[in-house]
């Protein structure tokens, strides 16, 4: 049997799969550029929010990249197979995002108008249209009339999805939960995506959803700045 290095490198496909030892993955032996370290980013001291926003930017990062991938060399025709999982990261950085902010934009709106700190409640499940009516709500609510229309941008492109299907796992299965075919598996005509218009949506919408919950994070910090302030100053 050969003998298998811990720092594995070389292609392997010669090797019969019941010679294969490889080690666990779950394990830092390797240089930290080959690792990925999923407690970075994600740990108990950061607020919930910051963490949906990095997953979510993840999600975008991939799909770009995917994206990318296909538009340099598609004479194997993978953008037909690979859309899937690009547009399973699309949806599911927007859900991610749209959870983020709305919980954030709570805390935002009680910090700002009461001086009170709410806590983080993640609500919604995976209707991301919801999601996004509830943020724009929240918005119109309050009145912030320069970050609408950022919002209304990101809800032109889930109506433009949701016009083809509001079932989002046509990205995930073939079929539906009731075991029927996806719109497009049903399609007598081909259900087409212009990837070079997909890429120009997606720069704009990780561009403005990245945005948005940045500013907001940074001004709930600055309202509880001061508000500590305020408190020290009475307590003094």
């Amino acid at each position: 049997m050969k003998e298998i290095e811990k720092f594995i490198t070389d292609d392997l496909s010669d090797i019969e799969t019941k010679e294969l030892d490889l080690p666990n993955y779950f394990d830092s032996f390797a240089e930290i550029e080959s690792c990925a370290y999923l407690n970075w980013r994600f740990d108990l001291y950061r607020d919930i929010e910051s963490q949906f926003f990095d997953m979510g930017k993840g999600y975008f990062e991939t799909a770009l990249e995917l994206i990318e991938k296909c538009l340099a060399d598609n004479h194997d025709k993978k953008a037909d197979v690979w859309i899937f999982p690009i547009m399973f990261n699309i949806v599911h950085g927007i859900e991610i995002y749209l959870k983020g902010f709305n919980s954030l934009y709570r805390i935002h709106t009680k910090l700002h108008d009461t001086g009170d700190i709410q806590e983080s409640k993640i609500e919604g499940k995976h209707d991301i249209r919801q999601l996004c009516q509830v943020a724009i709500k929240q918005l119109r609510d309050a009145k912030n009339t320069e970050l609408i229309d950022e919002m209304l941008f990101v809800q032109k492109f889930i109506d433009i999805l949701y016009a083809n299907t509001n079932d989002m796992t046509f990205a995930r299965y073939p079929i539906d939960s009731k075991k029927d075919a996806h719109f497009f598996v049903k399609s007598s005509k081909n259900v087409v995506i212009n990837l070079n218009v997909l890429r120009q949506w997606v720069k704009r919408l990780f561009s403005i959803l990245d945005g948005i919950t940045g500013y907001i994070d940074w001004q709930v910090e600055t309202l509880k700045d001061i508000r500590s302030e305020m408190i020290s100053n009475i307590d003094y």
